[in-house]
């Protein structure tokens, strides 16, 4: 078992090639520094992945808080590679996300709980009978591009995903990209996020998993609203603000979405942070707003979001 720490956002299409273009150069110097004599290992490699996941008719795997799937993957063209992973007792803040995972190589893409160590599973769960209950919900097929990029005193692997997920005869776009910490400590993960933010990433809590089963169930995403009664805690102001921004950007409703954000600059003047010139920055934004989609992917309002979240971490 491993515990995955990650920073999932969005991505436009027009910023890609910038970041790629930035990725690339970083890992390029991490190179010459740490292997100036060896092969490439931190240069970007690419990956085809197709995943699978598995769910009862009751989404019994849901209800207890886990993720099932079996993945193919195929490195740099490589032979086919197939492993089943699952992950459960997830925590979110905004687009962080904390999960325990479990991963086994597998000889086929054939569902088997078997390999699986039994603490991976619901408590009390009879793996047999879950084995035969099981049955593929929908599919996850995208391209991924990996750097592994060292920052401060951490080594973080950066994915871009390109792709779609299929559940429903529907489909919807994969176009994300993820930060994972594979050493070091969550401040290096946010710092460096931090650094990305110039390209106008939009932090996004929704799994890819999370997303399939709404497709799978054809369910919106719902508004979320704070007690007007009570004064809300950053994380609450963090969850409010992630949801309903998700929420506009999906209706594309300017009016909704300066209200909501002028009821988060409330939230957040009441709090005395001290995160200036940022907070100052995001609040002078804020009177100028003309689109949804280019404020909820602006750096200010990134950037922000992640100072936030390290201090609600920290």
């Amino acid at each position: 078992m491993s515990s995955e720490i990650e920073l999932k956002f969005e991505i436009n299409q027009n910023d890609i090639g910038s970041l790629q273009l930035f990725l690339n150069q970083w890992a390029s110097s991490d190179e010459a520094e740490f292997m100036p004599h060896s092969a490439s290992k931190r240069m970007s490699s690419y990956l085809k992945l197709a995943n699978t996941y598995y769910d009862t008719a009751d989404y019994y795997l849901r209800h207890n808080g886990c993720g099932l799937r079996i993945r193919s993957s195929c490195l740099n063209n490589h032979a086919e590679q197939f492993e089943i992973t699952l992950k459960r007792d997830s925590k979110s803040l905004a687009g962080l996300h904390e999960r325990a995972e479990f991963n086994v190589p597998l000889p086929s893409s054939a569902l088997d709980l078997s390999v699986l160590p039994c603490k991976a599973l619901p408590e009390n769960c009879d793996i047999e009978q879950l084995q035969q209950d099981l049955t593929p919900l929908f599919t996850t097929d995208f391209k991924r591009q990996t750097w592994l990029i060292s920052f401060a005193s951490s080594e973080i692997e950066v994915a871009l995903d390109m792709g779609e997920i299929i559940a429903n005869h529907q489909s919807k776009p994969i176009q994300e990209v993820e930060l994972e910490l594979k050493q070091g400590n969550q401040n290096d993960l946010l710092n460096f996020a931090i650094e990305l933010s110039r390209f106008h990433l939009h932090l996004f809590s929704q799994s890819k998993a999370s997303r399939g089963y709404r497709l799978l169930q054809d369910l919106p995403l719902i508004m979320c609203r704070l007690d007007p009664a009570i004064e809300p805690s950053l994380p609450e102001l963090l969850k409010f603000w992630q949801q309903n921004e998700e929420y506009a950007l999906q209706t594309d409703d300017l009016t909704f979405y300066q209200q909501m954000l002028n009821q988060v600059n409330r939230g957040l003047t009441g709090k005395n942070l001290s995160i200036e010139p940022e907070l100052y920055q995001w609040q002078k934004a804020l009177l100028s707003i003309s689109s949804v989609a280019e404020f909820a992917y602006s750096e200010v309002n990134t950037k922000l979001k992640l100072m936030l979240i390290a201090l609600v971490t920290n």
